[in-house]
């Protein structure tokens, strides 16, 4: 799956052109997405997905900067962050905890594209891994690779995600590690 999207940087800054690569779990280089990835794998203990219960912080403490969590809400479809990691918000530049997707993706087109991402972990009840290529001047960086893992109460219905975004900077930024 390839995506097009248009990311303002700023009000009055470029744009950004991105593209969403998906990858497989051995096309993937980033090593906290693949700790996530195989964490999501051990945890679901033989059933289609884990519950938000079998995550347990204390397992991936140094993932946490890099991780958010979040709901999913149908009719009309939305996701909900319940939390997000120091370096996601460093990279957002606000705080998108407790918020819609709909308050900072706010561009229709990257809206409708992470959007489809979600309905394809919900479709195949698995992770999806990612690359986002473009440029993200603000970070000093020319892609990112992600992770979004399902979560489901019943093992049926996905009821919450997991994710991560790892990003490699070139450039200190706020919250960026030293």
């Amino acid at each position: 799956m390839n995506t097009d999207t248009n990311f303002p940087l700023e009000e009055d800054g470029p744009e950004s052109f991105w593209r969403d690569i998906i990858l497989t779990r051995d096309e993937c280089t980033s090593l906290k997405v693949q700790r996530l990835h195989d964490y999501w794998q051990q945890v679901r203990r033989g059933r289609s997905m884990p519950a938000r219960r079998d995550i347990d912080a204390t397992d991936i403490w140094s993932l946490l900067p890099n991780i958010h969590v979040s709901e999913w809400h149908a009719d009309p479809d939305r996701v909900r962050y319940r939390l997000a990691g120091t370096e996601i918000v460093a990279s957002i530049g606000r705080e998108i905890s407790g918020r819609w997707l709909t308050d900072f993706h706010t561009d229709p087109h990257d809206l409708a594209e992470t959007m489809s991402l979600y309905r394809q972990v919900i479709a195949q009840r698995a992770p999806v891994i990612g690359r986002t290529l473009g440029s993200m001047q603000r970070l000093g960086i020319a892609s990112f690779e992600w992770i979004i893992c399902p979560l489901s109460e019943d093992d049926r219905a996905v009821t919450h995600f997991i994710g991560l975004e790892d990003y490699v900077s070139n450039k200190r930024y706020l919250g960026a590690g030293s």
